[in-house]
């Protein structure tokens, strides 16, 4: 039987998974990517929840992350897509994306793959800094009565400073 036809296979994204070397778009584009989507895949645009690589994304935030072996720092996108393995237990949601920037356990897993240093595809990565945080406020109850929606800006992403914050500082406000 093959990986993916496993009902208990792990996923290929998310947590441990070594992220793909994209050279073919690395090489064609001089300058360097602004951020990285929730698999390392490098984008040019300015960030944006609409951007990320998950299209059902409640929860957005750009964060500052740096490869542990040589400090290169990255700017990596994170949704529901890339934490689900911390989000859900089996069908039930149990977090938000907010609760582990609040309590400063989000995690990128491996770095995007630039090959940054040697050890730069299987090392880990150490969140620096939450640089912004996007959220639907339907999340939150807001705009919703008697279970169901009755405003429709609840559905769009806001931002929310309120999480924009240092990780190894201990939760300080991100300047």
């Amino acid at each position: 039987m093959l990986n993916h036809e496993r009902r208990d296979a792990r996923p290929i994204y998310g947590e441990g998974a070594i992220k793909q070397h994209y050279k073919d778009i690395l090489d064609r584009i001089p300058e360097p990517p602004v951020w990285y989507d929730e698999n390392g895949v490098p984008r040019y645009c300015a960030f944006s929840p609409q951007q990320t690589a998950y299209f059902y994304a409640h929860e957005a935030a750009l964060v500052l992350i740096e490869c542990q072996s040589c400090a290169t720092e990255f700017e990596v996108a994170f949704t529901e897509l890339n934490l689900r393995h911390v989000l859900w237990e089996g069908s039930k949601k149990i977090k938000n994306v907010s609760d582990l920037i609040a309590n400063g356990s989000i995690h990128y897993g491996d770095p995007p793959n630039i090959r940054c240093c040697g050890a730069g595809p299987t090392e880990n990565s150490v969140p620096i800094r939450v640089l912004e945080y996007w959220y639907k406020p339907i999340i939150r109850g807001e705009g919703v009565k008697d279970g169901l929606v009755d405003d429709l800006e609840a559905l769009y992403f806001r931002r929310d400073p309120e999480f924009e914050i240092d990780i190894l500082g201990g939760g300080k406000k991100a300047t």
